[in-house]
């Protein structure tokens, strides 16, 4: 369950780091800031990434984005957890498996220093947790072995578990495995994760149909969809990825990001070039 966690801290990462940094004066200036991607799973262990912003629009080592060094803190009631850094990501901050789980309904406050930076923030109400129950993929939770349909043929059903606890949902499509000939090229010594392809926040509704107009790339696809508390449901409704501009609404003080509770769960599916293509 843990890998859930780390997945969405490095798609975080790819449309937090690159975007959240920029300067809209048009002068060739940067200023460094520090983002808080606060991101806990519901009914896993308490975990965070800090990392720091980079220049827009350039390809970012994801390994070298994080914070070390960090003191991090995480209250609920009168409970204080020090976090400790998890060697498996730069910047990644956590407990032990076995340690406190991040439980619905729950108020968390946190406070880190690196540095003379500190940035605090709190979410009173942690999401529920989330469960897909129905699709038309039949095979759909293996990121091996998958349904595979043909590019623009096939609409993607998911339906999941309502809880009235949660303040919204957010979908999150990826392409996580690209095999266009024409796809840009990396240096091999960075890790870059794509793009999501859709982030889709919503309040109410418990289920995406996704037409095939939004699945332009062959290869592995994974959607997320995940259950969120208010800070976590207006962040993702207020960021607009791939807009230099984007300003998403934060509950962090002292930095960027955000601080929050969320439920996740996962599919995946195979998408294919047309036979004659």
């Amino acid at each position: 369950m843990k890998k859930i966690g780390t997945s969405l801290l490095l798609i975080a990462a790819a449309w937090t780091v690159v975007f959240t940094g920029c300067d809209n004066s048009g002068e060739d200036y940067f200023d460094e800031q520090l983002v808080l991607q606060g991101f806990m799973v519901v009914d896993q262990p308490l975990s965070v990434r800090l990392i720091h912003t980079v220049k827009t629009g350039l390809y970012f080592d994801n390994s070298a984005v994080g914070v070390t060094g960090a003191d991090v803190r995480i209250w609920t009631g009168e409970r204080e957890f020090v976090l400790r850094e998890d060697s498996a990501l730069t910047g990644v901050y956590s407990l032990p498996a076995d340690s406190h789980l991040v439980t619905t309904g729950t108020s968390y406050r946190i406070r880190v220093e690196s540095g003379s930076s500190v940035l605090t923030a709190q979410t009173d109400s942690a999401a529920a947790a989330l469960h897909i129950d129905s699709t038309n993929l039949q095979v759909w939770r293996d990121p091996v072995a998958m349904d595979s349909f043909v590019l623009g043929e096939f609409e993607c059903y998911l339906q999941w578990n309502f809880d009235p606890r949660n303040e919204g949902y957010t979908i999150i499509v990826e392409n996580i495995e690209p095999d266009w000939e024409d796809r840009p090229l990396r240096d091999e010594n960075q890790q870059m994760s794509d793009l999501p392809l859709i982030i889709w926040p919503q309040r109410y509704e418990t289920y995406l149909l996704m037409p095939p107009i939004a699945l332009n790339f062959e290869g592995r696809h994974r959607v997320l969809v995940l259950s969120c508390d208010l800070p976590a449901y207006n962040y993702f409704f207020t960021n607009y990825p791939g807009d230099p501009q984007s300003n998403p609404q934060s509950n962090v003080s002292g930095g960027l990001g955000v601080f929050c509770a969320v439920g996740i769960d996962t599919a995946y599916f195979y998408v294919q070039k047309p036979a004659d293509d």
